[in-house]
């Protein structure tokens, strides 16, 4: 691919003016021209362009360090402690979504208080100017798995089991209606992304993290498809992203990944890809979060879990398999079933090498004010030393601002 230059100007004199490349500094617009269009105006002496300046013609090393940092930082997210914004984990967190550490962070249950705390706490958070925009991000799929509950003051929603049987949720138009409420209730408080719809199938009811939990909208992949297309498109319209999750599929598993090791190679079929098929198909894939799951067709070996795979991103992208060619987004890296085995080094360059576009680390447990700080100068070291290609993020990068440019354009829809 031509690498284009680009000229930097205050004032257009002349051509055509792009948009703003947010990896530049504020106040700067810029031109995108072909290489021997810059090397015509060399020779020229650069006479008829008067107070320009050549911001990337000649690549300086701290400007390409700094473009390299914010797209290593739209590759984290993380939970932070904290609720108000005198906090110091709340204080820390909107720093690094300010200086390009991270692109974004998800909310728990222990962050959430009230309706007004909430909306405060995310009003602060977006407000750090950061470009492009972060995500704000909670898991809210209804039913036990619900961050913000009704004792906070917010609307309870039944679980997917629930919806996939009542009769007056289950037909198109019911559960949209229904989605409908959640996703303005998020949207209002500030929220741009959740992660779901749960598209897992209900093949063992007595799973321990799925079906127990009435967290899939049934064992018929029509079913579950048609109920997950209601939960995108709602929260579509109200201008909130979606997570289909967990690839390649968490419903017919006899142990808990949250817990450890999830081994599904005995208990998963075929039919558990088909609602990602039908939606990438029908281009209602916002992202797609694969799950530490170990299953020998989607792992490089060893016992290595999806989540670390790139066999697994590879079945994702792949035509004749899901086609999906959008943001890839990890479980949390901190469940049992990578954290027990690999360190933190470990799991951030295996994901990332894997394909995985975006890396969610909770940070529950410790509730470490810098983890986010801390992930990308791992990113950022691998990258010098040769372990993580800077082609890997730059791919990972152009698919996320394409996502996030998407949202804040209000047209989340469209096949990638």
């Amino acid at each position: 691919m031509l690498r284009r230059k680009i000229l930097c100007h205050r004032i257009s004199s002349f051509g055509q003016l792009q948009d703003r490349d947010p990896l530049l500094p504020l106040g700067h617009r810029c031109f995108a021209l072909p290489l021997p269009i810059l090397r015509t105006l060399f020779a020229a002496g650069l006479l008829l362009f008067g107070p320009v300046t050549l911001a990337r013609a000649v690549s300086a090393p701290e400007e390409d360090s700094g473009a390299l940092d914010a797209m290593i930082g739209q590759m984290i997210m993380v939970g932070f402690p904290g609720t108000v914004d005198t906090d110091k984990g709340v204080v820390a967190v909107r720093e690094q979504i300010a200086n390009g550490a991270i692109g974004g962070v998800v909310l728990y249950p222990d962050n959430i208080r009230s309706e007004q705390q909430v909306s405060s706490l995310n009003a602060f958070l977006r407000n750090a100017r950061s470009a492009p925009i972060p995500f704000i991000a909670v898991d809210q799929e209804g039913g036990e798995v619900q961050r913000l509950s009704r004792g906070n003051g917010f609307t309870y929603f039944p679980s997917a089991r629930s919806v996939g049987q009542n009769p007056s949720f289950a037909t198109p138009d019911g559960a949209k209606r229904l989605y409908a409420s959640m996703a303005k209730e998020l949207a209002d408080a500030g929220f741009n992304l959740n992660f779901g719809p749960v598209v897992d199938l209900n093949l063992n009811p007595g799973n321990p993290v799925i079906g127990e939990r009435e967290r899939s909208f049934g064992a018929d992949p029509n079913t579950v498809t048609t109920m997950a297309r209601a939960f995108i498109l709602a929260h579509r319209e109200a201008g909130v992203v979606t997570v289909a999750k967990h690839f390649p599929g968490h419903g017919s598993s006899h142990a808990d990944s949250h817990r450890g090791f999830a081994d599904i190679s005995m208990s998963w079929k075929e039919i558990e890809l088909d609602p990602y098929r039908q939606l990438a198909k029908d281009g209602l894939l916002d992202a797609v979060m694969i799950g530490h799951l170990y299953h020998p067709r989607f792992s490089d070996g060893g016992k290595l879990p999806a989540s670390l795979s790139a066999k697994a991103v590879r079945a994702l992208r792949n035509k004749d398999w899901i086609n999906f060619d959008g943001v890839v987004v990890s479980d949390d890296m901190e469940m049992g079933a990578v954290a027990h085995d690999y360190s933190l080094e470990d799991r951030v360059i295996k994901a990332v090498n894997a394909g995985t576009d975006i890396i969610v680390f909770s940070n529950i447990t410790a509730g470490d004010t810098e983890l986010g700080s801390k992930i990308h100068a791992i990113i950022a070291a691998a990258i010098a030393d040769g372990r993580i290609s800077r082609l890997r993020v730059e791919q990972a990068y152009g698919k996320i601002r394409l996502l996030k440019r998407r949202l804040a354009q209000h047209e989340l829809a469209g096949k990638w």
